[in-house]
């Protein structure tokens, strides 16, 4: 007779729960999408609206008008809206986005204005920030590289190129305010290194990578970490600290260093946070100046600011799926992010193929890096076949 009543009650429970359910209905909302002044709007955009709290994800087509319409059920969405347009083979990238929105209301209707950004010659195609274990299960950083590779038909050459970290060190909902005109149209560095040449001493070929690594030496030797997954002896560049006494200074060139915030003055060596950085690449151009600081507002703190305009290629990287939704690149750089899950566990980050063309790889690039990017289980310098440049004369 207990069982029986037991039974009664869990059935019972069940069908409240079931009641409950059915009395949250899915509401509609609308999008409006704006295109910059001037741009050529696209035939249609993707939206998309995502619930990173359950992992649910609702897909629509935006026409040429710019509207979408959506059946979801009430929550915080982010929304998120691109297009791409290939145009005198160059691909101009449009992405826009509406971060944490509370939406509970319905025929609730929201406006995205979207930026376009041309797609870089040169993108990331390998970050391994999160470091490794020795066989003592100690962690160990120094082992963190950046790959670069020529995605386009024609030669280009590294000389003068920049990468850097952004501000803030850690993927937060608390972005820093700047004290700049037009602040929004800037990225701020927080770290910023510089490869050197006079304009055409470092050609890379369609197909070619650089690596440029924290410390270019072979981290798999016994008196540093065998249990590391790189040897970065046939790095290009490496970020060496002049008077740094952690590391020797290798056979791969020296990035020249521009800045590097207050907070990161005394290391002896170039660390990104394994939790993930947000970083950039680009050409300065001639009218440049990488010495001039931007101060936060109601802070202190300092970084070079940089025009959007000038960066070829932004990822964001954060600590586990928790954090995809916060920001620190602009959405019409990196709508998204990308992650290995955790710290210290040997995966790197690795761009997906597009296609191949004439025996060449061409990666995928969307400005999105939830989309453009997967994790690997192993970090590995020149996947899929990557050449080294041929002034690489040190490196295996």
């Amino acid at each position: 007779m207990r069982k029986y009543f037991l039974l009664l009650t869990c059935a019972a429970s069940l069908a409240a729960c079931d009641d409950k359910a059915k009395t949250i209905k899915e509401i509609t909302v609308s999008v409006q999408i704006t295109t910059p002044e001037g741009a050529t709007p696209p035939e249609s955009y993707k939206v998309e609206f995502i619930n990173y709290n359950d992992n649910s994800k609702v897909e629509k087509t935006a026409e040429a008008d710019g509207k979408a319409t959506a059946s979801i059920l009430p929550g915080v969405y982010t929304i998120s809206v691109s297009a791409e347009v290939v145009e005198q083979g160059f691909s101009t990238i449009y992405s826009g986005s509406l971060v944490n929105e509370n939406i509970i209301t319905d025929g609730a209707s929201y406006t995205i204005a979207v930026q376009a950004a041309k797609s870089g010659t040169l993108v990331f195609k390998e970050i391994y920030y999160a470091g490794s274990k020795t066989p003592s299960e100690s962690n160990y950083f120094r082992d963190q590289f950046y790959e670069i590779y020529n995605n386009s038909e024609s030669v280009v050459y590294a000389d003068k190129l920049c990468i850097g970290s952004l501000y803030t060190n850690l993927a937060t909902a608390d972005q820093p305010t700047w004290d700049k005109e037009n602040a929004e149209s800037y990225v701020y560095y927080q770290w910023l290194w510089q490869i050197p040449g006079n304009g055409t001493d470092y050609p890379i070929k369609p197909g070619e990578s650089i690596i440029i690594s924290q410390y270019a030496t072979n981290h798999k030797a016994e008196t540093l970490n065998p249990t590391s997954p790189v040897d970065l002896s046939s790095s290009e560049f490496e970020g060496y600290i002049t008077n740094s006494t952690q590391h020797t200074d290798e056979p791969a060139l020296n990035l020249t260093l521009i800045y590097r915030a207050s907070n990161f003055q005394n290391m002896q060596f170039w660390l990104q946070t394994v939790f993930g950085p947000a970083l950039a690449i680009f050409f300065p151009a001639d009218n440049t100046d990488l010495t001039e600081l931007t101060t936060q507002v109601n802070a202190t703190a300092q970084g070079v600011a940089i025009p959007i305009s000038l960066i070829l290629d932004a990822v964001e990287a954060v600590n586990d799926e928790t954090k995809v939704q916060l920001k620190r690149i602009p959405t019409v750089l990196d709508a998204g992010a990308t992650t290995v899950g955790n710290t210290y566990n040997s995966k790197s980050v690795a761009r997906k193929i597009k296609e191949t063309k004439d025996g060449r790889n061409i990666y995928q690039d969307t400005n999105n890096s939830t989309n453009d990017f997967e994790v690997k289980e192993t970090a590995e310098i020149r996947r899929n076949g990557a050449t080294k440049p041929s002034w690489n004369t040190w490196g295996n």
